[in-house]
């Protein structure tokens, strides 16, 4: 497998994941309501736990864990939802119409989703490498 690659790839990560709370953070600013806010705390420290998990694989000498996240996309899933955050980085949070806020839904979803498999596919190699589980 090509390290650099690798690398490349869980990097551009770890950047799509910041600017994804980048923009965020710039909407949920501009609402003052706190019931209206898009992002939750905990959707906000999912993403920060994401960082740091995609910064530690690309350091990883686990192959099996490195092989996973490329087959499952984890990256690429991460491009996608920064690719549709960004269409908002210049938005008020006010001024979002019900398509935008669904929208932005979704991303939350996709979000929490991709951190819930990224920590399934780290259990698993885990639990792979200490021989108490196997499939």
């Amino acid at each position: 497998m090509d390290a650099i690659k690798v690398f490349n790839n869980v990097a551009h990560g770890v950047k799509n994941v910041k600017t994804i709370l980048s923009v965020f953070d710039g909407i949920d600013k501009s609402i003052k309501e706190q019931k209206k806010k898009i992002l939750k705390p905990r959707t906000i420290m999912d993403i920060c736990i994401l960082q740091t998990i995609l910064e530690k694989v690309a350091k990883s000498q686990n192959e099996e864990l490195i092989k996973d996240f490329e087959q499952h996309e984890i990256t690429v899933r991460l491009e996608k939802v920064a690719l549709l955050i960004i269409q908002y980085e210049a938005r008020d949070g006010k001024n979002l119409n019900k398509k935008e806020k669904q929208r932005l839904g979704y991303v939350v979803e996709e979000i929490e989703c991709i951190y819930d498999h990224s920590k399934a596919l780290m259990l698993a190699n885990v639990l792979d490498v200490t021989g108490s589980f196997k499939l």
